[in-house]
Formats: C-alpha cells, structure tokens, sequence
C-alpha cells in the first residue's frame, strides 16, 4: 500500500513555493492531497474585482495541478489573511476531518514562524490536529519555507534552520515551469518571490546537502 502525504497550505501557490519539487518527486510513489485553507486574494481585492481575482487564482492553480497530474485540491474559505478572525478550533475541525478520512502518513504544511498570519495558524492548526494519540496516523509532520513570507519574518527567536532535504535536481525545471502558472503572483527580480530567487533559493538549499537542488524542510516530528 503507498504512503499518503496531505500538503495543507494557506493559499494557492504556497504548495509549488515550498515543496513543488517533492510532489514531483514523489508523485509516483505516493499518493498526495491538497488542501487549501483560503483563496489568497481577497485581502488585496475591492468588492469589484475579488470575483475576478478569485477565479483568475483558482483557475491557475487548478491548471497547476493538470500540469502536476494529481488530484485536484480541497478548496476552503477561511478569511484570507485574517484566518486570526475567525475560532481556532474551527480551523482544527477542518484539518482533523480531512485527516481522519484521509489518513496520511505524512503531513506537509508551513513554517511556524513565517511572516502571514495564515502561514502562522496553518501550521499550528496542523500540529493541534495531529496530536500523537495512539490512532493518529500520521508518523511525519514537515514544515516548508515559502519566499516573501519566511525569509522577510523578523522574529530571531527562531528562524527556518532546516533539518530535511529532499533532492529535486531532476524536478527544479518542472517546479520552475508549475511556478510559472501561478502568473498572477510571480514578481520581478530581485523579489524574493521571483522565479530567479526560487531556483537561487532551491540551488542554496542543494548546496547545503551536497546536491544541484533541494527543498528544505524543518521537522516538527517523525514518529519510528
């Protein structure tokens, strides 16, 4: 039987951002979800054109996951960047129903201490969900990076220190090619969020583990 990984991110795009080039790598090995927790654009759009932001996002990503050949994800609307707005336990509520059906082996999320608020609840909604109860399924909880949001953060008491490399030498031109979909929200060098700076970052991280590129991940727990 393979491994399941759920991938829980905030907003469309993160996924590609912080671990595109392991969906692809282990696409074939494993089975992988997504599931989105909201639409990433509706704290930057009027009322006149978030209908229209909204469906140029999530018509992207969707053709993002045509290009990645995986299921299609789980589409949530939570407020967007103001997850904070809302009762936690309802964001947990969301992640552990998907979780109990799901059973993953592996969960993939954010980074606890990025910049964005939804970044930060995510990733603690995550953890809360997948309390290590004696039933609980899940035996790997990683943590990604995603440029703009965990670089710009401000907080030294604890930075991204990755601790987990996944190789994708041979995937860094497709995760290039499934960023390059996400038009809406790619930006001009020398932003972080730049296709130059995400291949930069991705040749970092490979040199770190002595490979042509990796992504990077902090370990929040990996039960043996």
């Amino acid at each position: 039987m393979r491994n399941k990984i759920l991938i829980v991110a905030a907003h469309p795009d993160d996924e590609i951002l912080g671990c595109g080039g392991t969906i692809l790598k282990f696409k074939k090995t494993h089975n992988i979800e997504v599931m989105f927790m909201t639409d990433g654009v509706s704290s930057r759009s009027n009322i006149k054109s978030l209908k229209t932001s909204k469906g140029i996002r999530i018509n992207e990503c969707l053709k993002v996951f045509k290009y990645l050949k995986i299921n299609k994800p789980i589409f949530n609307s939570f407020p967007d960047n103001e997850m904070d707005s809302v009762p936690f336990i309802n964001i947990v509520r969301v992640i552990e129903k998907k979780v109990f059906s799901y059973k993953p082996d592996i969960i993939i999320t954010h980074f606890e201490n990025c910049l964005n608020i939804d970044h930060q609840l995510t990733f603690k909604a995550v953890v809360t969900a997948c309390r290590p109860v004696k039933k609980s399924s899940v035996k790997k909880i990683l943590s990604f990076e995603v440029p703009s949001s965990t670089d710009w953060s401000l907080n030294n008491k604890k930075n991204f220190h990755p601790n987990y490399f996944v190789d994708i030498s041979k995937f860094i031109k497709k995760k290039i090619n499934a960023l390059k979909i996400y038009k809406s929200e790619i930006r001009k060098y020398p932003h972080s969020r730049s296709l130059k700076n995400v291949r930069a970052l991705a040749q970092v991280r490979g040199t770190s583990c002595g490979r042509n590129y990796a992504e990077a991940f902090v370990v929040s727990r990996i039960i043996k």
